[in-house]
């Protein structure tokens, strides 16, 4: 859903807009205050209890036929958590622990809330509309309505399971400051955050168990000793020392929101939960007076620190904006304890520069890396850098890394700050990459150059025509979903020389994309498909997460997205990171594969020999046979079953697929390689079979049955008309026409379903 288009021009439809949006800003603020004033009626943590015993409760009886949660149950209660962290951040004059917890008016709460979130969303679309005809910095009503949508809309919608990993990888270069301003190792800070994290996924069903298996025990107690229950429990209070401290932790878990309590589930330091979290009535601007007081549209408290101290411990009521918010939080809490800005924001360049080689180590193993690397810039003749490139066989990556602040101003209360920092996170980067490919392509062979002693060193020169795919890349240390995927619709974000588009992605990303894409030749695909989607503006996908989820459920579907565009302004995909959720909502899931495309089982065979031998060329055979949607994959696989085991008659059999793009493969007995001169004849006249213009090879050698020991790619042109052998390779194209087993238009983008 959008705003209305076609209004420019129209005085009288852009003052209703204009008018709406006032009133829409005027109701959202007077929502805003009733939610603050039912939530300042009700004890903290008790109404904090409530609000996740409810949350769970209803999650249980609104699952789906897959047991999974219902989104918009999850999404309601999200809402309610982050506004009475809000409510509880401005305001210092809370309600006693000891008042009675009024049900009706947590009722009342949620339907203020529904009505506050309706408002705003009726709010996005007027607002936009009017402004369609502003100064010109917004590129559209319908961008500026995603952003303000977005905004209010972005909290997290991804499954915790990875903050150790993320959370290690990005505090480790600051060990030594972590240790002076915290007392902790970055590896115990990690741990403790991903503990937060787990209790939130895991800890109210825990406790349950708990207190069943407890009941259960007791109950059986009962039954055997004939007591009544009431012994039995002080009996076994007297026995184990800890079952009391253990069922009032349970209690606390399933009632009063233990599984938020901070200091009692991460075992972060004091010093560590002051700076993750806001006194009571210590943010002073989220209910300021002012345009847009206490709505949405402004910067929610937990964006800022995801902590809020009740009494003498401290809770987070939202367990992703601990994802989200912990990291820029522990940056300013040691910023404001040590004079270290400068030395952070040094080192967090060199972690951001370094996320792909290290984190895609096993992906990107025989690549070449060159870091700081320096050119002259074809346009003022300067020398000027380039963050990373990565040489992978065929593949040029370009990443520039850029760990500035994510965008806290809203779009709607000062969107010249928020276009700038996104700005300065996505064109800056975008700019710099352009600026290196158009360096590229300014001769046939370009030196690159390292700064070294005071001097410029050349160290390399590459040639933009041995690349067969290059990825520009914007690189941030944490994620800005959902801007970075929409960093395709900003009007100066074109593909690069016209045919590469850039990628906008986060250091905690590639985490998710290292599990799920383990190869070179998975996570290499899966780059190209993104990269497509990446060039088709007004395809919008929320985040990183719904792309890879997209390319395993549909392999190539930027074809879907470009079939649908054909009928439509604007494509939105959503809900395809289900397949990532449900694959880390399982407890088992780091004994268990990530889901990833399915394959029969001699296309394994294929991509592991092509990626031991590695020929020449084999990255680009490997992604034209991903590419294969179900039918081509199911034709291709048979065809190899079918002749693998005649190579015990034939020291060589071949087939052919498809016809604009063919490609022929050769099963040969270890020792029976085809010649060169036979590889290019018979390439050759398939070209004339199919009436291609050129013929992608791959050539298998097998030392037993099942068994590859060998690999050779190749690519040859189809004849030209002058040749003077062409009548004799037309004559044995027409003699194969009619004998050669030829599979054609095998759709490429399709899965089975």
């Amino acid at each position: 859903m959008g705003p209305p288009s076609n209004i420019a021009g129209d005085e009288e439809r852009y003052a209703q807009f204009l008018a709406s949006a006032e009133k829409l800003r005027l109701e959202m603020e007077a929502l805003g205050s009733k939610v603050r004033d039912l939530v300042i009626t009700q004890a903290p943590v008790q109404l904090l209890g409530y609000l996740l015993a409810q949350f769970h409760m209803a999650n249980m009886f609104s699952a789906d036929e897959d047991q999974r949660p219902n989104k918009k149950v999850i999404q309601k209660f999200q809402l309610a958590l982050e506004y009475v962290h809000a409510v509880w951040s401005c305001h210092a004059n809370l309600a006693d622990e000891g008042t009675t917890l009024d049900e009706a008016i947590t009722a009342e709460l949620f339907e203020t809330l529904d009505q506050l979130e309706t408002a705003t969303m009726m709010y996005c679309m007027a607002s936009s509309a009017a402004n369609l005809s502003s100064d010109g910095s917004r590129q559209s009503a319908e961008t500026e309505f995603h952003a303000k949508s977005t905004w209010a809309l972005i909290r997290g919608h991804r499954y915790q399971v990875l903050e150790r990993e993320f959370f290690r990888y990005v505090l480790e270069p600051h060990a030594d400051a972590l240790r002076r301003a915290y007392g902790m190792e970055p590896g115990a800070i990690a741990d403790g955050i991903q503990n937060i994290a787990d209790a939130f996924r895991a800890g109210f069903s825990n406790a349950a168990g708990r207190m069943l298996e407890r009941m259960e025990q007791a109950y059986k107690l009962a039954e055997e000793t004939g007591d009544n229950l009431e012994i039995v429990l002080k009996r076994l209070q007297s026995d184990e020392p800890g079952y009391a401290a253990e069922m009032s932790g349970t209690m606390q878990d399933m009632f009063f929101g233990g599984v938020c309590n901070l200091s009692r589930h991460s075992s972060l330091t004091e010093p560590l939960l002051e700076d993750l979290s806001y006194l009571p009535g210590e943010n002073d601007k989220f209910y300021a007076a002012g345009e847009f007081c206490g709505t949405p549209m402004r910067t929610l408290p937990a964006r800022v620190k995801p902590g809020i101290k009740l009494g003498a411990d401290f809770y987070t009521t939202d367990g992703q904006f601990i994802r989200d918010s912990a990291y820029r939080a522990i940056q300013w809490g040691v910023w404001k304890r040590l004079p270290y800005r400068d030395e952070w924001l040094k080192r967090q360049a060199l972690v951001v520069e370094q996320a792909y080689p290290r984190i895609f180590g096993n992906q990107l193993a025989g690549s070449k890396t060159y870091s700081g690397v320096y050119y002259r810039d074809v346009q003022t003749d300067e020398w000027v850098e380039t963050d990373l490139l990565i040489l992978l066989e065929d593949v040029l990556f370009v990443i520039e890394s850029k760990a500035g602040v994510m965008p806290m101003q809203s779009p709607a209360t000062n969107f010249t700050s928020h276009e700038r920092v996104i700005q300065d996170l996505i064109v800056k980067a975008y700019r710099q990459c352009r600026r290196f490919l158009d360096y590229l392509a300014g001769q046939a062979e370009t030196p690159i150059f390292s700064f070294v002693g005071g001097s410029y060193v050349e160290i390399a020169r590459l040639k933009r025509s041995a690349f067969r795919r290059i990825f520009p890349i914007g690189l941030t240390v944490e994620a800005f979903t959902p801007f970075s995927a929409a960093a395709k619709e900003l009007a100066e974000v074109q593909p690069i020389l016209g045919s590469h588009p850039f990628i906008s992605m986060s250091v905690d990303d590639l985490f998710v994309l290292n599990r799920f894409l383990p190869t070179t030749g998975q996570l290499a695909h899966y780059l190209d498909v993104r990269q497509q989607v990446a060039g088709l503006p007004k395809a919008l996908l929320f985040d990183e997460m719904d792309h890879l989820g997209a390319y395993i459920q549909k392999n190539r579907f930027d074809e879907d997205i470009r079939e649908q565009l054909e009928q439509a302004d604007s494509v939105t995909w959503d809900a395809f990171s289900d397949v990532v959720d449900r694959h880390f909502e399982d407890p088992d899931w780091q004994d268990k594969p990530a889901p990833s495309q399915k394959f029969p089982e001699p296309f394994d065979r294929l991509f592991v020999a092509l990626d031991h031998f590695r020929p020449a060329g084999w990255l680009k055979m490997d992604a034209r046979l991903r590419n294969y949607g179900g039918e081509g994959r199911d034709n291709l696989a048979r065809f190899v079953t079918e002749l693998e085991p005649t190579l015990v008659e034939h020291p060589r059999r071949r087939f052919q697929l498809g016809e604009e793009d063919p490609v022929q493969i050769w099963l040969c007995r270890e020792g029976s390689f085809p010649s060169q001169q036979e590889l290019q004849y018979q390439a050759e006249v398939g070209c004339l079979v199919v009436g291609a213009v050129k013929m992608d090879v791959l050539v298998l050698a097998y030392e037993n049955i099942g068994q590859i020991s060998g690999a050779v790619c190749a690519e040859h042109a189809a004849p030209s008309i002058l040749r003077t052998d062409y009548a004799n390779l037309q004559s044995e194209a027409r003699r194969q026409r009619g004998r050669m087993k030829i599979l054609s238009k095998t759709p490429a983008n399709k899965q089975n379903e």
